[in-house]
């Protein structure tokens, strides 16, 4: 069977902070939910989607979600200059990686494929 990544749920205390971050950082457009529950749908260029849902953030145990994107440095010195803590692009394989969290604490990594 083939598949593909339709969407993760993330849990995040301040929806509009979350989704705030996610569109400013990361270029994801807000798009409607279809039910009433408290939260928020993105949308990536590609059509994957992380749904905010507000709810207590579990503890960092190492999950996190990676982001692709076409300019490590950029995302990286970005990031920096909006006062978000994240680290330096580091080599794993033939492609490069970031670390940080988002507002609510969930841990991210930022991938730029070679």
């Amino acid at each position: 069977m083939n598949s593909g990544l339709h969407h993760v749920a993330l849990n995040v205390t301040d929806v509009k902070i979350a989704v705030d971050f996610y569109l400013k950082y990361f270029a994801f457009e807000e798009v409607p939910k279809p039910n009433d529950r408290a939260g928020a749908w993105l949308q990536a260029v590609d059509g994957s989607q992380i749904h905010l849902r507000k709810a207590e953030v579990p503890e960092d145990n190492g999950q996190h979600l990676a982001l692709l994107v076409e300019d490590i440095y950029r995302a990286y010195e970005t990031l920096l200059e909006g006062g978000i803590a994240v680290t330096p692009p580091s080599p794993i394989g033939s492609s490069l990686q970031c670390f940080l969290h988002d507002p609510a604490g969930n841990r991210l990594e930022i991938h730029q494929s070679n």
